[in-house]
């Protein structure tokens, strides 16, 4: 099968609420087929208190691209400096990317950070917000994104509240 020339051919990108698709035309021998991708953004999120090691697997079937990971921490008295640490994991639990934000977070604070692509690198908070530049990240299922702090001061007991939009689709 080859693609139809330019002319024929229907390449359709829409962003439109909460999907957009390709559509593509392939031509064969006697018939031409119609193959069509649907993405939806969804959110991803983990709230649970006293936990500062988040993990999220991609489900079965599905890919995502992961547009955003905001992470709102909250810090106890406990003293000690918190290092905010995005991984991307194989479905073995190893390490196929890593990125750690650009300050470190001390005792009895809240403060918020932004992993995106475009976003700048920031190595000094503003107010409470801190933003890292992410590359284009696909996850083939199975796959994981564990959210934590990597110097693990007080992980039982930090609250760490991680909201994750993602574009998914089912493969």
């Amino acid at each position: 099968m080859t693609l139809l020339s330019n002319q024929a051919k229907s390449f359709l990108r829409q962003l439109s609420r909460r999907n957009y698709a390709v559509n593509v035309y392939l031509q064969g021998a006697s018939q031409s087929i119609p193959i069509s991708e649907s993405w939806r953004v969804a959110l991803q999120a983990e709230e649970t208190a006293n936990d500062s090691d988040k993990i999220f697997t991609v489900p079965a079937n599905t890919e995502w691209e992961i547009l955003s990971i905001l992470i709102e921490l909250t810090t106890t008295a406990t003293v000690g400096n918190r290092q905010i640490k995005v991984e991307m994991q194989d479905s073995a639990g190893d390490v196929i990317g890593s990125f750690v934000a650009g300050a470190v977070q001390a005792a009895s604070l809240g403060r918020n950070y932004m992993f995106a692509p475009g976003l700048e690198l920031m190595t000094v908070f503003v107010g409470i917000y801190l933003s890292f530049p992410l590359p284009p990240i696909f996850l083939p299922a199975g796959f994981m994104v564990r959210v934590y702090d990597s110097a693990a001061v007080a992980a039982a007991a930090d609250d760490m509240v991680v909201q994750m939009m993602v574009a998914a689709r089912t493969v």
